[in-house]
């Protein structure tokens, strides 16, 4: 049995929902355990880039979508002397479509991580965000940047 969950009176598990620091945690998946504190702070700095590069992305596709609206608004950086019209099929919107897709399932994992409840991975994942936030979000292109946290 996982260190967060209990058996219930008619023996059925159930999930512990109080935040705990512990040692001891499945992290996703069966295969990502660790019962030390070294695997714990493995587990703890994988996290913490996982976390810092969701921020990364984040502000990765506003750069792209800030540049795509400049090109496409005839506003041409320097030394860029094309003319991109965006559509649908488009190349810049069918990648930041795949970069959507890439922050969604980033953030979804980021979540349930979080749902583990032990204490020192949401710390991990909240200095991850904000450190990420730190070295990109200084210099904001935009004001625009998607800040739900969730997707």
């Amino acid at each position: 049995m996982d260190h967060n969950s209990h058996s219930d009176s008619d023996g059925s598990s159930m999930m512990t929902m109080a935040f705990e620091f512990s040692k001891s945690c499945t992290v996703l998946f069966k295969w990502w355990k660790f019962q030390t504190v070294g695997g714990l702070i493995g587990s703890m700095v994988i996290i913490f880039i996982l976390a810092f590069a969701y921020e990364a992305l984040k502000f990765y596709r506003e750069y792209l979508r800030q540049r795509t609206e400049s090109i496409r608004d005839g506003n041409r950086g320097a030394g860029e002397a094309r003319f991109t019209k965006v559509t649908i099929l488009s190349k810049s919107h069918l990648i930041q479509t795949f970069l959507q897709a890439i922050q969604v399932i980033v953030s979804y994992l980021l979540m349930l991580i979080f749902m583990t409840y032990n204490a020192w991975l949401c710390i991990a994942i909240v200095l991850g965000l904000v450190f990420g936030y730190f070295v990109f979000g200084w210099n904001t292109i935009s004001s625009n940047v998607n800040d739900d946290h969730c997707s």
